[in-house]
């Protein structure tokens, strides 16, 4: 890195990732439709991939091939992330791995610090099911991060439609964590389990599957389109409501919704 000196306040920038930790919880998915929305917006993310070990269809990459891969483990991936800001771009979305490390977390408390001389703003997107673990892994990060970032929260219903998400709500711990970081909450509704696989086997997103982009006779059936546009259109009204802490300098009023 540069020394602090050398450091010069540029325009406001946002740096958006998903936080590592507990694995499955669909923390990619929701990453694949924040990078759609961001450019429904007008927005073109950098996007950059820190799961180096996903050599499978679950990979950022695999969904973005332009996105970059940064290793944290590695010398010079604070330089390489910092670089994401050089060309102009104003945000930088990355997707973190599944059971990301301690090196990871103590990666993010030094580039947030830096990110304040720099003028960029952090957004951690914790993503959950109804399952302690994965809200545990939320707290686990938030301690690391504290208040150096904003948080949006993403309850994530899987295979239970209106589910009561009670390991989140009914956690003294919980309680305390929204108390001191007024995290932005938001649902991703369950989705269909075929549904699922199919875009797991096409490596596609749902923004593929509504334009036609997808080479697949599952994908030409207008349930399973219809479909997309429904599961695209809610996460795209939560990311709308969450425009404060997605956008880099913004308030939620500057966002309409997003058609798609």
């Amino acid at each position: 890195m540069k020394p602090e000196s050398d450091i010069q306040p540029t325009q406001p920038m946002r740096a958006v990732f998903t936080q590592g930790g507990k694995g499955g919880v669909g923390k990619t998915e929701v990453a694949i439709a924040l990078a759609t929305w961001y450019r429904a917006n007008g927005i073109k993310p950098t996007l950059l991939d820190f799961d180096v070990e996903n050599a499978d269809k679950a990979g950022f990459q695999t969904y973005f091939p332009e996105a970059g891969k940064i290793d944290v483990h590695r010398e010079g991936s604070l330089d390489a992330f910092f670089n994401a800001f050089d060309d102009g771009t104003t945000v930088v979305l990355a997707d973190l791995a599944g059971g990301s490390s301690n090196a990871a977390e103590r990666w993010f408390e030094e580039a947030a610090e830096y990110a304040v001389e720099m003028n960029v703003a952090f957004t951690a997107i914790g993503v959950t099911t109804n399952d302690a673990s994965s809200v545990q892994s939320i707290l686990k990060w938030a301690g690391h991060l504290q208040d150096a970032v904003d948080y949006l929260i993403v309850l994530n219903e899987m295979r239970s439609p209106r589910c009561a998400f009670q390991y989140w709500h009914d956690n003294e711990n919980v309680a305390e964590f929204i108390e001191a970081a007024s995290p932005t909450v938001m649902t991703m509704m369950s989705r269909l389990e075929e549904f699922q696989a199919e875009v797991r086997n096409h490596a596609c997103t749902l923004d593929q599957i509504i334009h036609g982009k997808v080479d697949a006779k599952f994908f030409r059936y207008s349930r399973n389109i219809v479909r997309a546009k429904i599961y695209l259109r809610q996460l795209f009204e939560g990311f709308s409501n969450a425009a404060d802490i997605l956008l880099p300098n913004s308030t939620k009023s500057d966002v309409p919704p997003s058609k798609n």
